[in-house]
Order: structure tokens, then sequence, then C-alpha cells
């Protein structure tokens, strides 16, 4: 192999290691600029030729050398540079004011070849600092994050698995949640949605849900069965969060007609267990929603095809050796089969055949004791409390009425040992047991208040003061103080739900109407006429606001105020009388 001269262009390259250019002097090297003329440096006139000529070009490729990002050696370049500074130095020390000049251009040559060096190495580590930022946002768009909802998802990289270990919290992968494509949307919308329908939320789930809907129109199609699911999943919302019976049903009646019309196609294949989780869901929601509408015919035969499809769907699932995916883990096939018996039961108790309803519930109740974990399945609690309902409103002898609060009393002893203490299954289970316990009068007074009471401060902390079950054991509790005559803990008790009333939905509600109204009847027990025609004046001052003087709420609060005038002293009667002229009985006059 010959050597190489100066002349061959080879030879002027060899700058790195092993015969080629190093990438980052490659990179540093400055754009070549096209279509821009060489200007000659502006040197004032009083400059001698020979000091011009020692000037350097800065329009040169030689001289004009941009420093590298290292500064472990100095370049060849930048001590040519410096030598050739210090030769103009010593030619020009004798020149006077013309040294000064030539000092200045050549602090300005130095600084603005720094200048470009450094805005050189911004650069290149915003390029650096851009390729990490990149790396990141395609570990947040891979959506290894988000939960996998199809069993053909690619299996996770190394690098995503690390990735989403770090990434452990939701805001970290919802960062930049607008970039995903609408299959990570539409998995995310699911997850979320999910989450707030097991959580009993019922706008934040409606919302994630329409949201589902959408995306999986645009994904799928809106005749395909996963859009169809996410209308189920909307119509339980509607159904059990919001108690919007028409519109729970009308979501999902429209799924399961769309489902028929293409079952064993691509569209929605028969094999697939999701497609018979969808039906029996859109059939269940159905012939529930239709009971609360009253159409009862129609309710029974969506009930009828919702445990077909349960049937067919819990031998598919007992078969399946592959993993499940989320919307199929949500529901135990077990508590399918004992949710659809217990729908039969309420259709049979409203057909008033209260013998088959008996019958359902008895066999939803062994069904989930021989096949769930046992007597203490949390599955039993709902159609234990159903079943003494059942035995207790509708009683033809004492053993019924014994067994319908032993089933109570069970299902409040399982809510205990399934739930951590003062939880809202729980609280449920013993306000039903207290109401059912104090109608029978079955239970002692003070135990009695004193449940009430730890019950009114669980509710509190759960859902508020306003809440409806707060405000019904609030309700009970007057109700127990009454029948004991405890009329000064009753008013007590109210005045302190006027003020939360009042707090929350402002002095002209009927909130607070209702509590006035109850506060006047307790108060005219108590022999106290004034106070309870006051609290009365209150009350229709403020529903002749919110409904008007002539509306039936009203014309009741006037009749009963002026019966309650009647009954009053003197001053007092006249006193109501000058404020409410109308309700005076004034006698008719007559011409003799």
């Amino acid at each position: 192999m010959g050597s190489l001269s100066d002349s061959d262009p080879d030879f002027w390259d060899l700058g790195g290691d092993d015969g080629c250019k190093s990438p980052q002097k490659r990179r540093g090297r400055p754009k070549k600029s096209k279509g821009f003329p060489e200007f000659p440096l502006n040197v004032p006139d009083s400059v001698n030729k020979e000091n011009s000529a020692s000037l350097p070009n800065i329009n040169s490729k030689e001289d004009a050398k941009i420093p590298e990002r290292t500064d472990k050696r100095p370049k060849q370049e930048d001590v040519h540079l410096t030598d050739k500074l210090e030769i103009t130095e010593e030619r020009i020390e004798d020149d006077g004011n013309e040294s000064d000049n030539q000092d200045s251009t050549d602090d300005e040559l130095v600084d603005a070849n720094k200048d470009e060096g450094n805005a050189q190495l911004k650069e290149q580590e915003e390029e650096e600092s851009g390729s990490s930022d990149s790396s990141k946002r395609t570990s947040l768009l891979s959506g290894s994050d988000l939960p996998q909802d199809s069993m053909k998802d690619t299996p996770l990289s190394d690098e995503s698995a690390k990735c989403s270990k770090s990434s452990t919290t939701e805001s970290q992968w919802l960062v930049e949640e607008y970039l995903l494509p609408p299959q990570q949307k539409l998995k995310l919308a699911l997850y979320r949605g999910r989450k707030l329908l097991a959580a009993k939320e019922a706008d934040g789930a409606v919302r994630e849900f329409v949201r589902a809907q959408a995306l999986a129109r645009i994904v799928h199609g809106d005749q395909h069965w996963r859009y169809c699911r996410c209308k189920v999943f909307l119509a339980q919302a509607y159904l059990y969060l919001k108690a919007y019976a028409p519109q729970g049903e009308a979501q999902a009646q429209e799924a399961v007609n769309t489902i028929n019309l293409h079952l064993s196609t691509d569209l929605a294949p028969a094999k697939k267990p999701q497609v018979h989780h969808t039906l029996l869901w859109g059939h269940l929601v159905s012939g529930e929603a239709r009971i609360k509408l009253g159409q009862l015919a129609g309710a029974q035969e969506a009930l009828s095809h919702a445990l077909y499809h349960t049937q067919i769907y819990s031998r598919m699932v007992s078969r399946r050796k592959k993993k499940l995916t989320p919307s199929l883990t949500m529901d135990r096939a077990l508590d399918l089969q004992v949710k659809v018996l217990c729908a039969q039961a309420t259709l049979y108790t409203k057909r008033r055949k209260y013998t088959k309803a008996r019958e359902k519930l008895d066999l939803s109740i062994k069904t989930i004791e021989s096949g769930g974990t046992g007597v203490d399945d949390p599955g039993l609690v709902g159609p234990l409390q159903q079943l003494g309902q059942l035995l207790l409103n509708h009683n033809q002898n004492d053993q019924d009425m014994e067994a319908g609060l032993e089933c109570l009393a069970r299902a409040v002893h399982i809510t205990q040992v399934s739930n951590r203490p003062g939880s809202i299954a729980e609280c449920e289970a013993r306000g039903l047991l207290v109401e059912h316990q104090l109608r029978l009068r079955k239970v002692n007074t003070q135990e009695a208040l004193r449940e009430l009471h730890k019950l009114s401060l669980l509710y509190s902390r759960l859902h508020g003061e306003q809440s409806p079950k707060t405000v019904a054991m609030h309700n009970l509790t007057v109700q127990v103080l009454v029948q004991e005559e405890d009329y000064e803990q009753a008013i007590q008790q109210l005045k302190t739900r006027l003020k939360h009333c009042r707090d929350a939905y402002g002095d002209y509600s009927s909130q607070v109407c209702g509590v006035l109204r109850q506060l006047s009847r307790v108060h005219a027990l108590s022999g106290d006429l004034s106070a309870a025609a006051a609290a009365l004046d209150q009350c229709l001052h403020a529903e002749t606001l919110i409904y008007g003087s002539s509306s039936r709420r009203a014309q009741a609060s006037r009749l009963r105020l002026q019966d309650i005038i009647q009954k009053l002293p003197l001053s007092l009667r006249m006193k109501m009388w000058r404020k409410h002229p109308e309700l005076q009985n004034k006698p008719r006059f007559r011409n003799l």
C-alpha cells in the first residue's frame, strides 16, 4: 500500500483513530454558506498596508476555526491563531492609536470565535436532551403502562417493562395522553370507567364510557361487539348509579340488537366469551330497567335470555385456560348467575308471586354456598337482604318475621367479616337491620338510638351531611325520640339538621321546608304552639317563593297554620293575623 502525499485529498481526512473522521469533529464543523460574498474587514484608512496585511482573514477556511467541545488538548488551529495574534501585537507596539484599533479588532475576532463555539456547544446539548426527551416520549406513547384489554396485545419489551415499573403512578403516563393513538385511548377510557363504576362515581363513569363509546366507533365501527360492550357499560352506569331506567334500557337494547344481528360473524364471534358476557349484561340491564318502568312482560323475556347467556358464559370460562381480560375478571360467573336469579325474584315480587320469589332467592343462596367460598361469601349479602325484606314485608306468621330478621343479621355478620370496620356495606346492612327492628319493636330504644348515632356519624364521614342515607338516619332518630316523647332531643336534632340544610341549599329550598314542617310538628306535640306557628310561618313563606301562593304545598301549610293560630293566645293571635290577614275568619256581614 503506497504512502499518501500532500496532494491526495484523503491525506487531510485522517483525523480519527481508525483513519476516519470523528463524529464530534464532523458535528462541530460549521456549515458552509452558499451565495454570500466575502466582504473585506472594515479597517480604517490610517492603518498601514503592512499592518493590514498581517491581519487574519476571517473568511478563509484555515484561520476561522471553531474550538471543539472537549478542552483537554489545545488544537493546532487555535495555537496557530494565537501565534499570529502575538506577531501582530509585536509589530504594532509603536503605532499609538493605530495599535489600539488593531487590538480591539483582534479581541472582537477572538470573542466572535468563542461565541460561535459556545453556540455550537449549546446546540449539541439541546440535541442530546431532545433525544433523551424523545426516548421518554416513546416510552409514554408505547402504552406499556396502559391496562391490557385484549389477548392479542404484544408482550412488553425490556425497556418498556422497566419504564412501566418506574412509572407506577397514573399521572406519569397521562401527561401526554393527547398523543396516544385512538386504540390506546379506548383502553384507557375503559379502565377509568370500570374503576369509577366499581367506586360508584356516577358522573365520572358516565363521562368515561361516553368517551369510550366514541373511540370504539372510530377504531372498530358501530357494528363491532367492542362498541356494543361500551354501550352496555354506559347502560350499567345509567341504571345502577344514576337511576336512569329509560336511558339504561335504550342503550342496553340497542347493544343487544346489534350483537344478535352480527352473531357468529367476525364482528361478533360466538366462540368469544366477551360476546356472551356483553349479551348477558345487556339483557340483565334491560330486564331490571323494564321492572322499574313497569314493563313486566318484557322484563321476564329479557331475564330469561340473560339466564341462558349466563349458563353459556360460565361454561366457556370454566373451560378457558388462558388469562381473562380485565372486563371479564370484574365479575364472577357465579355472581352473575345469582344476580339474574335475584332479578327474577324481584320480578315475581312485583307480580305478587311471593312463593316463587322466595324459591328463586333460596336457590341463589344455595348456589353461592355450594360454589362460592363458603357460608361467609360476600355474594350472599344481596340475596340475604332481599330475602329478609321479602319475609318481613309479606310475613304470614311469626316464623317468617323471625327468619327475616335472622337473614338481615347474617348479612351484617358477613359484611363485618369480609370488609374493614366501618365500611359502606357494613353501614348499609346495619341501617337496614335497625330500621326493620324499630318498625317491628324488636329492639331496645336506647340500643337503637346508640346504633343510629353511630350510623349517622359513619354516613356523614363516608357520604357527607347532605347525603340521602345520612338524612334517613337523622329521620329515624327523630322518629324514635318522638315515640319516646323526648321532644327536647328531637328538637335539637331538627335544629342541627336545619342548620346543615341552610348551609348547603340556602334559606329557600325544598329541603329546608321539609325540616321546618317537621320541626313545627314536634313543637306542636311538645305543647309550644307559638314556636310551632313561627316554624310553620317560615315554611309557608319559603314555599310561597319556591312553588307559588296557589300551589298545593303552600295551601296545605296555610290551612295548618290557620288551625294553629286559632289555638294561640289572643295577643299572639292578633299578631299573626296582622301578618296574615287572609287567614282570619271574619263573620259575614248581613243587613238586618
